[in-house]
């Protein structure tokens, strides 16, 4: 089971605090305490450990310049600012997570550059996109890195918790494993722009204006417990995956994700409903190896949204691999850009929203890879 914890934020105050949360980790000394003894690294590391620590809040604190700088620069300059402010944050996940070997000074020459190729289009911007660059070791670059410690969050649900004693409690919990990001095979093909903003949670509307349709679904999970008399086990357990305004597309691409093995076919019921979906276990037997489930992006308490072949990335790495595209647009080619953002064309208008969100989404993002925590919105 997943040892991310769930937590809410008020979404009103969510960057403030969330930034408040992340400079926690520029506290050199006592994180250095903190990953010593949570990792059981001996005392004779800790000049190493400290170092460590001193790169992760020298990259933290970059990441907040430079995302103060996108957020009053302007066209020109603010999507690649936000870019490098992501992979300021892309540095501090791999700083935390990694060891030793992943420090600034000695980690492999190999992750020294970004990790993409830029492919072009320029009759269309949006299908400007982002080839990650390979060797025989795997993808290059800080991108590659990255994703080395990059996760998914959990499957979360509301649950109902009923006691053999009577009476119920509801809590929001996690009910999955969490995956790592290299246990998906990467697709070595470009991904494009418009790709990368269909995976992206806070684009819906501006992609719908465009008569774009995303490639995520929205839904939720409910599971209902009754425990035994001995209070630690359950007497029945049944759990509801509800996915509403499922296109045909996203019917079959996240419906495959949902893979039964044959002695549990009879603990599950499915029905299309409209244009939702309905899936209902009813638990014989404990869960683990009797079926695989879509991955999730966290949404809301009361609402989470499926992913389906798109998930070799999580929501950061959509950010990551957009604002990347968007950068090296407004960077190397600002011949196109000048029209494009002159013309309030859509592929301007939709990197525009694409900044806004990333400014107050991405370092929420990081603060779930470091504490283990996925935040959602109350």
């Amino acid at each position: 089971m997943a040892n991310f914890e769930i937590h809410f934020v008020k979404e009103s105050r969510g960057a403030d605090a969330i930034w408040r949360r992340l400079a926690r980790f520029q506290e050199t000394e006592r994180v250095t305490e903190r990953v010593m003894a949570e990792r059981g690294i001996p005392k004779n590391q800790k000049l190493n450990v400290r170092k460590q620590m001193e790169q992760l809040a020298f990259s933290l604190n970059q990441a907040r310049e430079y995302f103060r700088s996108a957020e009053t620069s302007g066209p020109t300059a603010r999507a690649l600012m936000a870019y490098y402010g992501l992979i300021a944050l892309a540095n501090a996940e791999v700083l935390w997570s990694g060891d030793g070997m992943h420090s600034f000074d000695t980690r492999d020459v190999r992750f020294n550059a970004h990790g993409f190729d830029l492919v072009q289009d320029h009759q269309d911007l949006s299908n400007f996109g982002a080839r990650p660059k390979t060797d025989e070791q795997g993808i290059r670059g800080l991108f590659g890195l990255w994703r080395q410690f990059a996760t998914h969050i959990p499957n979360y649900a509301k649950q109902t918790i009923r006691y053999p004693e009577g009476g119920f409690s509801i809590v929001y919990n996690a009910t999955s494993s969490v995956t790592t990001l290299r246990e998906v095979p990467c697709p070595i093909e470009p991904i494009t722009l418009l790709e990368c903003l269909k995976h992206i949670p806070t684009m819906t509307p501006a992609l719908e204006a465009y008569n774009e349709q995303t490639k995520l679904c929205r839904g939720q999970i409910e599971e209902d417990i009754a425990l035994s008399e001995d209070g630690k086990s359950f007497k029945t357990r049944t759990r509801s995956y509800i996915m509403h305004h499922l296109t045909d597309a996203a019917f079959h691409d996240i419906g495959s994700k949902f893979k039964i093995a044959p002695r549990a076919v009879s603990e599950f019921k499915m029905n299309r409903i409209g244009s939702g979906l309905s899936v209902v276990w009813k638990a014989n037997l404990p869960e683990q190896s009797l079926f695989t489930l879509p991955e999730v992006f966290a949404n809301t308490k009361e609402e989470l949204l499926f992913i389906g072949d798109g998930d070799h990335l999580n929501e950061f790495g959509y950010y990551y691999v957009a604002l990347f595209i968007a950068g090296m647009i407004t960077r190397y080619y600002p011949h196109i850009w000048i029209k494009e953002f002159r013309s309030n064309s859509k592929a301007s208008t939709l990197i525009d929203e694409l900044v806004d969100n990333a400014l107050s989404r991405v370092p929420l993002l990081t603060t779930s890879a470091l504490e283990q925590r996925a935040y959602l919105y109350d």
